[in-house]
């Protein structure tokens, strides 16, 4: 029997081919947009480099260490870190690219070849795919995460002590790629117990069986021996949770379940409202396929509700801390979205079916999610963070001004018409609401790409100005601290300055701030103008410093060494003690600053 390569050789042309067009875009990302964020990397990458081991300005990095350590890689392999910054995009491009093949291999439990290469291209073409323009860890999460959904099916399907190793070393690449995806884990015993319910034959009978669930108990047994080892140590639970100490709180359980509603809300909009609409139909007839006996259905099933539960918990508890800003973080959770695509290629392979209770549920969900949901969150400007905002944004700049028309009236119609398509259409035009959400994405990925190309930060070293003007101008072992104060006359060119001459100079390994300014997200301290004009950390504590580089408003005691950015930022050689000219007292500097 002749094998059908059609699939194969499909989805190959989807991996290669959504690596060049990504990387190709990620060229026109001219400067790191994320800050601090993607400066957090770029450090880390280069302490290993420069042998200081994974640091953050010679403190303790507290972030997952394995995309610092790839950066670490690519900029081992070139000359500087202006030369490994468009590297780092390529890398991002292929994990994106990757994610189609666990994404298909997931797919491959429920569909045959050509619905599961739908799926993976659905997959690449969400507009998350901006991440691969910046220097985070979101597109290696993405394929990490996906590793991990498609090993946790395996591992509900059958779980034998091999499956279960494979998924908890998936689960821990993921986990070392971002902290937050160690939910995966929690997913996953969560998962096992709903695939318990739904199919109870599947349940641990005697000791045997028990037993052979061995390897999912043991990080609970290691996590527990680790918490009592730093509270005999005298550390908080707290301090466990290293850069993430601040989130060890309480929380409103009122405003996590608000965040939650409208988060699924962004799924739906984010996924042009169809794949959330008939999910409830899927998940129907998965579970009564499984309690007759399909293994398959069941786990999917399992796997679905339990990743999504636990996954938009984690994102709606960090949401609704002060650190969540009051606005959607789909950055956060859209790893989940090739579950909610899959869902929607099911009930295509199914043959659109619309059961009369299930297509009703789907339906109002639809309809209330995006009424309780309001507007602003979705249309603003948090590229990175709300995606879906590119494309509302953009339509509520084109009805702006007088008349009846606005974008939620407008987000209104869309999601009634989606509804139509989703229950009028018969089964031969299924091709077009393939063709409705994949435009959706596409025009959405256009707009989001094109708002992170076209952003202030490029106004740095617009002119062709050196981004290595630091390391360029001092010796190659020198160490240069970055100084700020935060004042009345302060620009936007100034704050991306700054942290883009840290980004791109190794020589950088320390900063300062000066009085009540906000410090910059990365380890800082904080310094105050003393009398003579000496910079203080403490009384008698002054800052010392080979070579500094600050704002040029702030005039430094020792010699003029650089000056760079267009932001004129100006580096000095002070060989000691560190001393502002012209003001005894922060007030009397940040005046002086904007004089």
């Amino acid at each position: 029997m002749t094998r059908n390569r059609g699939p194969a050789f499909a989805l190959a042309g989807l991996v290669v081919g959504s690596f060049v067009v990504y990387a190709l875009l990620s060229t026109l990302v001219s400067v790191p947009r994320v800050h601090p964020d993607e400066v957090r990397y770029m450090i880390g990458a280069s302490a290993l480099v420069e042998g200081d081991g994974l640091s953050l300005r010679g403190d303790e990095y507290g972030f997952g260490p394995l995309h610092a350590a790839v950066l670490s890689l690519v900029l081992w392999l070139s000359s500087s870190l202006e030369a490994a910054y468009p590297w780092f995009k390529v890398v991002n491009s292929l994990y994106w690219a990757l994610t189609a093949v666990p994404v298909y291999l997931l797919a491959r439990r429920l569909v045959s070849q050509w619905w599961a290469v739908l799926a993976a291209g659905l997959t690449l073409a969400i507009p998350s795919s901006i991440s691969v323009g910046t220097v985070m860890t979101e597109s290696m999460a993405f394929l990490a995460a996906a590793w991990v959904l498609y090993a946790t099916m395996l591992a509900l399907e059958r779980p034998t002590v091999p499956r279960q190793l494979w998924l908890l070393f998936a689960i821990g690449v993921a986990f070392l790629t971002r902290s937050q995806l160690g939910v995966l884990y929690v997913g996953w015993l969560v998962a096992l117990g709903l695939h318990w319910w739904i199919r109870p034959s599947t349940r641990p009978r005697g000791r045997a069986d028990w037993r052979r669930l061995w390897p999912s108990v043991l990080p609970l047994v290691a996590a527990g021996a680790f918490l009592l080892a730093r509270i005999a140590g005298g550390s908080s639970p707290r301090d466990s949770l290293g850069a993430y100490w601040e989130l060890w709180r309480g929380y409103d359980p009122f405003g996590v379940a608000k965040w939650v509603v409208y988060h699924l809300a962004d799924v739906e909009i984010y996924l042009a409202v169809i794949p959330l609409a008939v999910a409830p139909i899927v998940l129907t007839r998965l579970v009564r396929s499984g309690r007759a006996g399909s293994i398959v259905d069941s786990a999917f099933a399992s796997l679905f509700i339990a990743a999504n539960a636990t996954g938009l918990i984690v994102v709606a508890a960090f949401t609704s801390t002060p650190w969540g800003y009051d606005r959607l973080h789909d950055r956060y959770a859209f790893y989940l979205l090739p579950l909610w695509l899959l869902a929607f290629v099911v009930w295509l392979a199914d043959g659109l079916p619309r059961p009369l209770v299930a297509t009703a549920t789907g339906v109002v969900l639809a309809l209330v999610l995006p009424a309780v949901l309001p507007f602003r969150q979705l249309a603003n400007e948090a590229g990175i963070d709300t995606v879906p905002g590119a494309l509302w944004v953009w339509v509520e700049a084109q009805v702006a001004g007088p008349g009846a028309l606005s974008g939620s009236r407008l987000l209104a119609v869309f999601v009634i018409g989606l509804l139509f398509a989703m229950i009028l259409l018969p089964r031969r035009a299924a091709g077009a609401l393939v063709v409705a959400v994949l435009a959706v994405l596409l025009v959405t990925n256009a707009l989001a790409w094109e708002r992170l190309i076209d952003a202030p930060e490029d106004a740095v070293f617009a002119g062709g100005l050196e981004r290595s003007w630091v390391d360029d101008a001092v010796p190659e072992d020198a160490r240069v601290t970055k100084l700020y104060i935060d004042t009345e006359c302060g620009s936007a060119l100034e704050r991306h300055a700054l942290f883009l001459t840290e980004a791109f100079n190794a020589s950088v390994d320390r900063a300062a701030y000066i009085g009540d300014s906000t410090p910059d997200g990365l380890p800082i301290e904080r310094v105050d103008v003393g009398p003579d004009g000496l910079l203080l950390l403490s009384p008698g504590n002054a800052l010392m410093a080979e070579y500094v580089f600050t704002q040029p408003g702030v005039e430094l005691e020792g010699g003029r060494v650089a000056t760079g950015t267009n932001a004129e930022l100006v580096l000095w050689r002070t060989d000691g003690p560190v001393v502002v000219v012209g003001a005894t007292s922060n007030d009397e500097l940040s005046a002086r600053d904007c004089a």
